[in-house]
Parts: structure tokens; C-alpha cells; sequence
């Protein structure tokens, strides 16, 4: 943990979003950056079940280039004779790359072959499933990036990194894109909750973005606050997740429950804050509060925000498989890997280059 890792207290409305430090600073940086085709960034959605093939709701796979998620599905709609909000899809995709993902559309919707859309967006499969797809309904993504170096031997230099990432995972960090350009959002996000959290008028986009954008702020700052009291510990009252599964529980017994911690058989988790949110207790609630309470938001704030914001858990550490890196052309360094659903592929290549956290004019990034 270093001092620009800590966070920060009392924060302004305009202020801009916490930066979390880099996993391994012990260990060189390539210079290298995305490249600038959408080609050079494609993401795979993996479905989070089988699609039976019947039901009410018609599945689509799309892929789209040069769109982001919401105008894809505008064009969708348009094409389909459907309302926009009758459409489900699991997650954003980032508009500068390539991507793939699924779309559930009612059954009246006119047949994928009958669809008129734009250059760009085109159905790749199509088949029906019984329920509407929903935000968090994939198991992850599958990405495919290319890296542009002028150092021929990036590839060397990338390898305790990814030896580093395999063997333990990802710091679960919400990506910078998380915030918007120059992190905007996280301002445009409190002054929305202090002026009441209002939903009229509001564009069905920012109602799920602007609660999004508060609770991933408070989950960057906790996490670095955690780091800081040690991951290979735990504190009373935190909520735990057990290995391959998702029932989780409360810590009551430090020193019995340590031993599970250090042989992965539990893993830490943070809040993604709401009334829906597995409660902490003790050392662990003490510290939430606090990270919440530095930023603002009041009891009263917290109230308005629980009407559009269940909350849930998050684990602070994301498994990051399948990682191969090798070259793809002369000065084209190309790393490919899954995460899942909710990590940022950003935040990977951020470990490799040390790149700027935030979303910068001219920077891209896309998150699972």
C-alpha cells in the first residue's frame, strides 16, 4: 500500500474518483497502450446459463462495432418493433472495440432475419429462452487485446506480471471507465443524489449508471482501506464468501476462521452498499461507514439511495484464467483472457502498462 493508495477523507462533490495503485510496483512496467482499432480490443460475452431454445423471449447474439451498449439496443429496438425497455442484456460493452453479447427480446419482436440495422451491429445467433435476460447475467468475458510497444522485449518484461495475476488474481477494482471521461461522473453522480435522487425526467441509462457509479466509488475506497489492514487477515464482523459458491457469512471467529482464509477456501468481499447487501458487523461495519461517510453521503442520502440501489457483496479478488501473452506482429504484443462478470479488463492491462487509471480523451477501456 502506498500513500497515493490511501483514501482520502471528506471529499467534495467535484472531486475526482480514488486511484488505487497497481498490484506489483515491484515489478517493470511495459510501455505500451491499446491499439487503436476496434479490433485490437473484442470481448466475448459467456453466458451465465445454457439457452434452452423455447420460450417467450427471443435471444440474440449481436456483435457491434463502434457502438456503445445502449444505442446497439436503440437500433435493436427500432429493427424489432419492440420497446426499448422490453429488451434485457447482462452488461455494458465498451464503444471502441468489438464485442459480442446477448440480448433477450419479447416474443412479438419481428424475426432476427426480417432486421434492417446500421453498418456496424449485425446478429451473429439467435435462438429463445424462457425469461428475460438480466443486468449480471453472464458468467464473464472473454477478452482479446492488442497491445502497440516500440520495446521488443515487452513480452519478457510482461512476464512476472502475468505469472503474478495467474497466481493470485486481480484486485477487483472497478475501472476507471466506471467514472467517465476525467472521472465527471462520480460529481455528476453525488450532486444527483443530493438534489434527491429523482427518476422523472432522468434517462433510463443515468438511473442505473448514476447509483452504479456512487456504490463502485465507495467499493474502491474500501478495498484500499482493506489492503491496508493486511489480505492475508481477517477482521470481525467482515462478510466472506465460500470457494465455489455463493452463500456467505458473517466473520464472528477470527483466529478459527484464518486458517480457511489463507487456503482460499474463503474469500474477502466489499460492499457494493445497500439495503440488499449482506451486513457487516464490528471492525468490519466500522470501517464502511467511515469510507461512506467520507464521502458524504448521510443516512438520510443512503435512504434515497436504497430505493434504486439494492446493494450486494463483491469479492475483492477476481480470478483472471486462461492468461496467454505472446506477439501477434512486429511491435503488436496481444494478451488474452477471461474474467468475470463485473471485473474490468482495463484494470488488467493497467497492472502490464501503468497507465493512467482514469478515462482520458483519446483512452478506451471496457469492463465484463
Amino acid at each position: 500500500m502506498t500513500d497515493s493508495d490511501t483514501p482520502s477523507a471528506a471529499a467534495p462533490t467535484g472531486l475526482r474518483p480514488f486511484e488505487p495503485a497497481v498490484m506489483r510496483e515491484d515489478l517493470p512496467a511495459i510501455d505500451a497502450h491499446i491499439g487503436p482499432s476496434p479490433e485490437d480490443f473484442i470481448v466475448d460475452e459467456v453466458p451465465l446459463y445454457a439457452h434452452s431454445g423455447a420460450g417467450e423471449h427471443v435471444y440474440v447474439r449481436v456483435e457491434k462495432r463502434g457502438y456503445t451498449t445502449p444505442a446497439m439496443v436503440r437500433a435493436v429496438t427500432r429493427a424489432a418493433g419492440v420497446d426499448e425497455r422490453d429488451v434485457g442484456y447482462a452488461g455494458l460493452k465498451d464503444k471502441h472495440a468489438v464485442t459480442r453479447q446477448w440480448l433477450s427480446l419479447p416474443g412479438k419482436a419481428k424475426p432476427p432475419s426480417e432486421w434492417q440495422l446500421p453498418e456496424g451491429i449485425s446478429v451473429v445467433e439467435h435462438t429463445r429462452h424462457a425469461n428475460k435476460l438480466r443486468t449480471g447475467h453472464l458468467l464473464g468475458n472473454r477478452f482479446r487485446i492488442t497491445l502497440v510497444t516500440p520495446d521488443a522485449g515487452a513480452l519478457a518484461s510482461a512476464a512476472g506480471v502475468a505469472d503474478a495475476l495467474r497466481a493470485s488474481g486481480l484486485y477487483n477494482y472497478f475501472g476507471g471507465q466506471r467514472f467517465g471521461r476525467h472521472g465527471e461522473g462520480l460529481g455528476q453522480a453525488l450532486a444527483w443524489l443530493r438534489e434527491g435522487a429523482k427518476l422523472h425526467g432522468l434517462p433510463r441509462f443515468l438511473t442505473k449508471l448514476y447509483p452504479s457509479v456512487i456504490q463502485a466509488e465507495v467499493f474502491n475506497r474500501y478495498f484500499s482501506a482493506r489492503r491496508a489492514l493486511g489480505m492475508g487477515r481477517l477482521i470481525a464482523g467482515e462478510v466472506v464468501r465460500l470457494d465455489n459458491a455463493g452463500a456467505m457469512f458473517s466473520i464472528e471467529d477470527v483466529e478459527k476462521e484464518t486458517p480457511r482464509l489463507l487456503s482460499s477456501d474463503i474469500h474477502l468481499t466489499g460492499p457494493i452498499f445497500g439495503p440488499k447487501a449482506r451486513p457487516t458487523f464490528h471492525e468490519a461495519a466500522a470501517l464502511e461507514l467511515s469510507i461512506i461517510e467520507d464521502l458524504g453521503i448521510t443516512a438520510d442520502l443512503r435512504e434515497k439511495l436504497a430505493r434504486v440501489a439494492p446493494g450486494t457483496r463483491r469479492d475483492l479478488m477476481a480470478p483472471i484464467t486462461d492468461l496467454r501473452l505472446d506477439w501477434s506482429a512486429v511491435n503488436r504484443l496481444q494478451l488474452e483472457f477471461s474474467l468475470p462478470s463485473g471485473s474490468y479488463a482495463t484494470e488488467v492491462i493497467r497492472q502490464f502498462t501503468r497507465g493512467s487509471f482514469l478515462i482520458e480523451d483519446g483512452d478506451r477501456g471496457s469492463n465484463a
